[in-house]
């Protein structure tokens, strides 16, 4: 699996300036290093804003503010220039959300205006625009900055796992099939996660089978809510079966009513979506497609890419 670190570039975008250009040639520059990008683009209505900007800052590790001198504040000598609103409210946003902030201010802008003066965000002069993409290069090795992760969670599966057990306090062996969920991040622990089956539906069917939002076991854990730590991975019971019972998919939750528990209605192949819920993570999805057979040998669960699941 491929993972690469977004990187949210935030500077202005002023009619007949070279600023498109600068932003052009910073996301180059980081993309060769191995990032992804996302240059902003100013947004004129709120759904913009909610479709576009905020749900890119949403899912972005890191930020990079690059400020450009606009009109000279009035009565103010020797001549200071602000900086763009627009990126500023970027770069509030950014700052709620705690994601790493690298900050450049154009010679002539007004030091430490907005809120860069409560962010610390010491935020390095220029006064050549053609030099910023090297700039910010030179910055994203200094601090450190990783291409190889990303502040999320995903599920996934391994298509040839299953394992057998002896059913207690019976004689049948249940086969179980699981789905790991792992955390990207390589500093956070995802805390309080729990997973539920979001949509089930039989494949070449047009209406969904019913399911109750209930939460899944984790395996190895008697609780519904577990912790995931920094790029590591807990597996949950995704689907079971009893060997002597091959038509019949089971699912282990927690509930004490039957029905919350999800019923597969027999020999076919059915599409399911799991939801994987964290107190500190967004919400993760994954569509797997299970096959239901007369014989264990025909059982199977196998990832499909997401978003197959529309």
């Amino acid at each position: 699996m491929s993972v690469k670190a977004k990187v949210f570039v935030n500077c202005g975008q002023a009619i007949g300036s070279n600023e498109v250009e600068v932003a052009r040639q910073v996301a180059a520059n980081l993309a060769r290093l191995g990032f992804d990008t996302y240059v902003a683009v100013e947004e004129q209505t709120l759904r913009g804003l909610k479709e576009n900007v905020f749900a890119q800052l949403a899912d972005s590790e890191y930020f990079v503010f690059i400020d450009f001198k606009r009109e000279a504040l009035p009565g103010l000598h020797p001549v200071i220039h602000r900086g763009s609103l627009f990126c500023h409210q970027e770069l509030a946003l950014a700052t709620f959300l705690d994601i790493p902030v690298i900050a450049l201010q154009e010679a002539g802008v007004k030091r430490d205006d907005g809120i860069l003066r409560f962010v610390q965000a010491n935020a390095v002069q220029f006064s050549d625009r053609h030099l910023v993409p090297d700039v910010v290069a030179g910055l994203v090795a200094q601090r450190q900055w990783r291409a190889d992760w990303r502040n999320a969670l995903v599920l996934e599966r391994a298509s040839t796992q299953f394992g057998d057990a002896n059913l207690r306090g019976t004689a049948s062996v249940a086969r179980f099939f699981h789905i790991g969920v792992r955390n990207l991040n390589r500093h956070k622990a995802a805390r309080n996660c729990h997973v539920y089956l979001e949509r089930a539906i039989r494949i070449g069917a047009s209406t969904p089978i019913p399911v109750e939002t209930i939460e899944f076991k984790w395996a190895g854990s008697t609780l519904p809510y577990v912790t995931i730590g920094p790029q590591s991975c807990r597996h949950f019971d995704a689907v079971w079966f009893v060997l002597d019972k091959p038509t019949e998919p089971r699912f282990s939750v927690y509930a004490d009513a039957a029905q919350f528990t999800p019923a597969i209605p027999g020999v076919g192949e059915y599409r399911l979506v799991y939801a994987a819920v964290s107190e500190n993570f967004e919400t993760a999805r994954g569509a797997f497609i299970l096959t239901v057979q007369p014989s264990p040998s025909g059982w199977s669960l196998i990832s499909e890419p997401w978003p197959g699941a529309a």
